[in-house]
């Protein structure tokens, strides 16, 4: 795995984590809601594959319902874990977040 990707799991894995903190929801809502967020689609299935990873370790839960539609539609919870793995990011979160306002500003100043 290239560390673009690896990258982008990283940051999509917290974004799922965050949109869950205000409630269940199933796959294509957190898709949605994330590819709002990043202006654009993400690649095929990557939603299902973070979602299932963090499944693995312990920071989602689904459970299995059946949609208005008779449709099998399976459901996503933050655990207690999610949580804590939200809160232990907070640090990294800041710093990136201050790199990033560095370099919007330099763009801001050299080339606007």
């Amino acid at each position: 795995m290239e560390k673009r990707e690896k990258m982008l799991k990283g940051i999509i894995s917290i974004l799922i984590i965050k949109e869950l903190l205000d409630g269940p929801l199933h796959g294509y809502a957190i898709e949605k809601k994330i590819s709002d967020k990043i202006e654009g689609k993400l690649p095929p299935g990557m939603i299902y594959v973070i979602l299932k990873s963090l499944e693995k370790k312990g920071c989602v839960r689904k459970e299995e319902k059946l949609s208005d539609t008779s449709r099998n539609v399976k459901i996503y919870y933050i655990t207690d874990h999610g949580k804590d793995f939200l809160i232990s990011h907070e640090k990294q979160l800041k710093i990136m977040k201050k790199l990033i306002d560095d370099i919007l500003g330099s763009i801001e100043e050299k080339f606007k």
